[in-house]
């Protein structure tokens, strides 16, 4: 009886360890989206500083002048449009991996 009574203190002595390893992993993945969150987003406030810059520069440009060197800022311009289109779709991919991973934190408490 006492055996037994060991065996199963040990068993949930495992499960409890088990959990606060599930827990701590899960706070990680969850502090990593995060970290990836906020880069994300000064690498958007980058790339809106720069693509104001480039609107800028575009307003100054003559077309009549210097086509070429308008057709490149249109150019710019649009490439940074495209890539803060894909930032944001990252920043939501991010928000929902973090809403699933809370989702799966408070599953778990319960």
């Amino acid at each position: 009886m006492h055996d037994e009574k060991e065996r199963i203190d040990k068993q949930v002595l495992k499960h409890d360890t088990l959990a606060e390893r599930m827990q701590k992993t899960r706070d990680e993945i969850i502090k990593t989206y995060r970290e990836r969150k906020k880069s994300e987003k000064e690498f958007l406030e980058i790339i809106k500083k720069q693509k104001k810059y480039w609107e800028d520069q575009l307003r100054v440009t003559d077309p009549q002048k210097d086509k070429e060197r308008y057709d490149e800022l249109k150019e710019k311009i649009k490439n940074e449009e495209t890539l803060i289109g894909q930032i944001k779709d990252e920043l939501n991919s991010i928000d929902k991996e973090l809403g699933k991973e809370k989702e799966h934190k408070e599953k778990e408490h319960k």
